[in-house]
This record gives structure tokens, C-alpha cells and sequence, in this order.
């Protein structure tokens, strides 16, 4: 079981009692996982101490901007997901299922990718593959 307490601070993020049971749920197994905010808050809910969702979103919000999630935001999607993995790396949606399956990092080779018209460049790459259940 992985110890969330120095993941947060290593992070430089304020060790709080949310901040711990989410981290502990996305984190404590060390499984890679893509879930909802919606997900989280039902799995906390039936603890001693409930989370309002709002504090979830925070919480998520706050892992996202110090580097310990991914956003995922497929077009038509029900919800964003958040994405243990960071690396970098691309995704199957199966839209019957729902199910977000990652791709491994390089198995699409992205060196061919032409560069934008206004001499800007590149500086991330998240392609969603959407499949659907025969």
C-alpha cells in the first residue's frame, strides 16, 4: 500500500483529511485507474467522514495542477476522467462500455505529425480511439 502522505508533499500540496482519502483510493495500490469525480464521491461516501462532490472536484482539480493526474475529455463522453498514469500516452474509449483503456506510450509513432500552419509548435499530443463493443 502506498503511504499518500509524502505523495502530497513531495507534490507541495497541504496534507488534508480529503486530500488523504482521495489520494489513498487514486494512489494507495498502485494501479493505474481512469476515473470520475462522480466515481470517487460514491466510493467515499459510505465512510465515517463523507465528502461534499464539490470538495472531490477541488481536490481533483488541485492533483491535476501539481502533476499527479491527467484530465481525459473525450468528445460525447459522459464526464472527464482522471488518469493515474501521467506518462505520456494515448487511449481507447469503447463507447458501449465506457471503458478508458490506455494505449502504450509509443505504440502510435507521432514523429510524422505535421507541424501547425502558424509556426507554433507542438507541445502535447492525447489522441482518444473510440471503439464499440461487437
Amino acid at each position: 500500500m502506498i503511504d499518500p502522505l509524502p505523495l502530497l508533499e513531495t507534490a507541495g500540496l497541504r496534507v488534508t483529511r480529503p486530500r488523504v482519502q482521495i489520494a489513498r483510493l487514486l494512489f494507495g495500490d498502485g494501479q493505474d485507474r481512469h476515473v470520475t469525480a462522480e466515481q470517487i464521491y460514491g466510493q467515499l461516501s459510505g465512510h465515517d467522514a463523507p465528502i461534499a462532490l464539490a470538495t472531490v472536484y477541488n481536490t481533483l482539480g488541485h492533483f491535476v495542477n501539481a502533476g499527479l493526474l491527467r484530465p481525459i475529455t473525450a468528445r460525447g463522453s459522459d464526464a472527464t476522467r482522471f488518469d493515474t498514469n501521467t506518462s505520456s500516452h494515448h487511449h481507447f474509449l469503447n463507447e458501449t462500455t465506457g471503458e478508458l483503456t490506455d494505449i502504450p506510450e509509443g505504440a502510435i509513432p507521432l514523429d510524422l505529425l505535421p507541424q501547425p500552419a502558424d509556426g507554433s509548435e507542438i507541445v502535447a499530443c492525447e489522441l482518444v480511439i473510440r471503439t464499440r463493443s461487437q
